[in-house]
């Protein structure tokens, strides 16, 4: 999950992105902070004198926060308030609410919420590269790195670590780990659907559903984060806790694979790819 616990995050009034988020320096896990951090930005302001467009910023609901603008205080409290609706029985359009205002309030809206996770997208198409070109066997590299890895006859669980591994070195980050687990739960969910499968040669489909389901799993990791506070404060049996979770994630993966099914087909490289399916869920979420 990347963390064991959420984040109430830095203080209200900040910008939603730090100024050195570039689209160049941005971390593969797309962090918000130089040491791995997310900033999440929902405290109780400690003044009054908090900048004037703090509130504006994300209080239009559904509207996009405009570039430079600052984060309102408390900006995920009514998405942390329908995730708790949706936990104690409020059903799908509870949850679909909390996605709605996560992305729209405590991110600024759609566009924005892709370019601050635009780590995810970065991953998720540099995984189905890399996957694409071990079957196609078309970088010299990735043939040497197949080579090897066969040679090794790795078990299922092994082969899917030196993957990830090779694909995603590890910084340290929060960020960085979030998005390494998103890809291995993803690769390991396709051996549990297909244990014969050979990784070396997916098709097309099966190189996007790895993509589509390693998005899902962050953007799940990243609503742990953001909206986990619920699951602490609250007092939930864990087995509820841990169904609605699974709940959460089966229902943030069937909106990306649903884009991912839409987009899959057009051509588009797998770096383009992710980015778009990213954008177009975020866009899903804030509709």
């Amino acid at each position: 999950m990347g963390t064991s616990t959420s984040s109430s995050g830095g203080k209200a009034g900040s910008p939603f992105d730090p100024e050195w988020l570039t689209p160049e320096a941005a971390p593969a896990g797309g962090g918000d902070a130089a040491d791995g951090s997310r900033d999440y930005g929902d405290h109780e302001p400690t003044d009054t004198g908090t900048e004037a467009g703090a509130e504006g910023a994300a209080a239009a609901g559904d509207q996009e926060a405009p570039d430079g603008a600052f984060a309102p205080s408390r900006r995920f409290a009514d998405a942390r308030s329908k995730m708790s609706a949706a936990l104690g029985g409020g059903g799908r359009d509870s949850l679909r609410g909390a996605a709605k205002s996560m992305v729209t309030k405590g991110m600024g809206g759609a566009r924005r919420a892709a370019s601050t996770m635009r780590g995810t997208a970065q991953g998720a198409g540099a995984l189905g590269q890399f996957l694409a070109s071990v079957r196609d066997g078309s970088d010299p590299q990735v043939v040497d790195w197949v080579n090897r890895t066969r040679a090794a006859s790795l078990a299922a669980d092994d082969l899917i670590l030196e993957l990830v591994k090779e694909v995603m070195p590890n910084t340290g980050s929060v960020d960085d780990e979030s998005l390494r687990n998103a890809a291995a739960e993803a690769l390991g969910l396709l051996y549990e659907l297909s244990p014969d499968i050979d990784v070396f040669n997916l098709t097309d489909a099966q190189i996007h559903d790895v993509m589509a389901i390693t998005i899902a799993n962050d953007v799940c990791n990243r609503m742990d984060l953001q909206l986990g506070q619920i699951y602490e404060r609250l007092r939930h049996d864990p087995q509820q806790v841990q169904l609605f979770r699974k709940d959460v994630r089966e229902y943030v993966q069937s909106e990306v694979r649903v884009v991912m099914e839409r987009l899959g087909g057009t051509g588009l490289d797998p770096k383009r790819l992710a980015r778009d399916v990213l954008r177009s869920t975020m866009e899903v979420f804030a509709s």
